[in-house]
């Protein structure tokens, strides 16, 4: 289908050569015109000259033919014929056509030829005969062609000028409808894009109109991300200190403690003891004002850190969870010396006290808390403001330099040692819709397949992580070769950043693109700490054919608005938020919100981590397109 710019030039186009073709017409048949005027004045000004000269003769027929003879051989004259009174030739002489300097097609096209000149000759005041003069046409001819090629000359330098012209208006008028079409494809593309408005007054209107429509849409997508989130809120959080309950703290604690993420970690309980008592003393309100008090402390480590988490179990307990390893007795002390005069100056009869264990390996979240109860059960036994830290659970693993960790990975690269685990992911039907792939290595011969939680941090330090998802690739690919069943892998957002990471896996994904075409790319939402090469990465990758989707998403849904701009295939809810839409109203309505809000973006959703199998028919209900975890791998 012809493009409307297209369409434009070729009319322009058109109409120029029409104009120019018929002005060159129009001109040479005006010359045309002229020369054989210019011709016949010359044939009868010649007759009546040569007339006039022979008539001054007085019927001497050798007089005049010798003067007629002197006429013909100037070069000039075509044909000279002298006839008697009775018409009769008496004198004739013609000569062949001058060479002309034209070609032979257009002597044939436009010949000029025009009468002879006849003049009346006389002896003596009578009648004694005529004569007939025709000059060569030759040069009228040549004149004909040398005006037409310097007329040409002129209309070509004009039409170039015109052209030139036309080209700048039609790329001033370009502009803004192009403008428009990437605006259009922006919002097919689900991005939000703000136009420049166009100087041209219908255009001006029709940017206008774009650009009043596409911030009208990111608004409703921004306030029904806004909704969600108060959503969410009063579907995860407690109502009186704005921590997470209980439900949700467990199942982001059990997210962070599994072995794909946990890195070594601490975990706090903390008791509010003889709460029944506090209310009877000091009153429900001041209650719930020392209860605020205590989350907004215990809220302040994960507003500081990234990775803790702050919860309320329960009406007296609540729990902290620290991302890293040997600091929860420090923490513990810490929390007791801020809260004992917080606690004293709304109650002083209120008493603390804190049990917690350290957590350097991955362990059950239900485990995890057990642990931190035992030593809450020993707290509770020393009195108030007493905290109680377990020692660390299993054997911790050997303390290596960077330098070892430098050459264990790099080792464990260069020998191949590296494998990919498969879980599935299926569409409520149990079809497979792709199998998430995370990568394991192996450090020694023989040796187990560590997951990315035990070296992955060590990988971006040593700056090898990019090598890593390269040979994670290369294994996808053969594997989807091999068994033609689509994988799903990860890319940290440490290689995106890398220079010439995004080119050599377009370069690989190019080298098969049948197995390119059933491969996914899952980036964290840290990945948008780099927009310009995610943006970079999921325009090249999936002109292979492959997928680009977001993991772990969710955590601000305001987040979504902004992701759905970097032309994403799906975005996956960490499990987190959905854990709990069979038995949970709350989590339900903020699953439904999630739908629809992607739904609008034109995006599949996907839930991760989905533990209880109840909780499947619900999802598929509401509309999510797919789900992982233990209960989609029991199913």
């Amino acid at each position: 289908m012809m493009t409307m710019v297209r369409q434009v030039w070729l009319t322009i186009f058109g109409m120029l050569v029409m104009v120019l073709i018929g002005t060159a017409i129009a001109h040479v048949w005006t010359t045309r015109e002229s020369l054989r005027t210019q011709l016949q004045l010359r044939n009868d000004d010649g007759a009546q000259a040569l007339g006039l000269a022979l008539s001054g003769q007085r019927a001497n027929i050798d007089a005049m033919q010798q003067l007629a003879v002197a006429q013909f051989d100037n070069g000039q004259t075509r044909v000279l014929r002298l006839l008697r009174a009775d018409g009769s030739v008496f004198f004739e002489r013609a000569a062949p056509p001058l060479a002309a300097r034209v070609p032979d097609w257009f002597a044939r096209l436009l010949p000029i030829e025009v009468k002879p000149g006849v003049a009346p000759l006389s002896d003596g005041g009578r009648p004694s005969g005529s004569v007939q003069f025709a000059s060569q046409t030759t040069w009228a001819t040549d004149a004909l062609w040398s005006g037409l090629l310097q007329m040409a000359a002129w209309l070509c330098g004009l039409a170039s000028v015109a052209a030139a012209l036309l080209a700048l208006a039609v790329r001033s008028w370009r502009r803004p409808i192009d403008a428009a079409v990437a605006q259009a494809k922006a919002l097919q593309e689900r991005r939000f894009v703000i136009a420049a408005e166009s100087g041209v007054p219908e255009l001006r209107e029709l940017t206008r109109s774009m650009n009043a429509l596409v911030q009208r849409l990111q608004a409703l997508f921004e306030s029904h991300a806004t909704q969600l989130n108060e959503l969410r809120a009063q579907a995860h959080l407690d109502s009186v200190t704005g921590l997470l309950n209980r439900r949700q703290f467990i199942a982001q604690l059990g997210t962070s403690l599994s072995g794909e993420r946990h890195r070594g970690a601490g975990l706090l309980l903390i008791r509010l003891r003889r709460l029944e008592a506090m209310n009877r003393r000091i009153g429900h309100d001041a209650t719930d004002r020392l209860l605020a008090a205590l989350g907004q402390v215990l809220q302040s480590y994960p507003q500081k850190v990234k990775g803790a988490l702050a919860g309320r179990l329960s009406g007296a307990d609540f729990a902290l969870y620290l991302p890293a390893s040997g600091i929860a007795g420090e923490t513990a002390g810490s929390l007791l010396d801020a809260l004992r005069g917080a606690l004293a100056r709304v109650d002083p009869s209120a008493e603390l006290i804190i049990g917690g264990t350290e957590l350097p390996h991955a362990v059950a979240a239900a485990d995890a808390l057990s642990l931190a109860d035992r030593a809450l059960a020993q707290a509770e036994s020393g009195g108030p403001f007493v905290a109680e830290i377990l020692p660390a659970v299993g054997q911790p693993g050997p303390v290596r330099s960077q330098q070892q960790w430098h050459n264990l990975l790099n080792d464990a690269l260069q020998a191949g040692r590296i494998t990919l685990a498969e879980f599935a992911v299926r569409g409520p039907d149990g079809a497979l819709l792709h199998l998430d792939c995370p990568a394991r290595l192996q450090f020694e011969a023989n040796g187990p397949f560590e997951p990315a939680s035990q070296w992955l941090a060590m990988a971006v330090r040593c700056r090898l992580v990019a090598q890593v998802d390269l040979a994670v690739l290369a294994l996808a690919l053969q594997a989807v070769r091999q068994d033609a069943r689509p994988r799903c892998i990860n890319v940290s957002a440490a290689s995106l950043a890398m220079p010439g990471f995004v080119a050599a896996v377009h370069e690989r994904l190019q080298a098969a693109p049948q197995a390119a075409s059933m491969l996914s790319f899952d980036f964290v939402e840290s990945a948008l700490r780099h927009p310009a090469r995610l943006r970079e990465a999921a325009a090249l990758w999936r002109r292979s054919g492959a997928q680009i989707g977001v993991e772990h998403a969710g955590a601000d849904l305001r987040d979504l608005v902004e992701l759905h701009a970097l032309g994403l295939d799906y975005i996956k809810i960490d499990g987190a938020f959905v854990q709990g839409a069979a038995t949970e109203p709350a989590v339900c309505e903020l699953a439904r919100g999630l739908v629809l809000l992607l739904r609008g973006m034109g995006l599949p959703l996907l839930a991760e981590a989905v533990q209880d199998e109840a909780d499947l028919p619900v999802l598929w209900s509401l509309g999510f397109h797919g789900a992982t975890g233990p209960a989609v791998q029991a199913a």
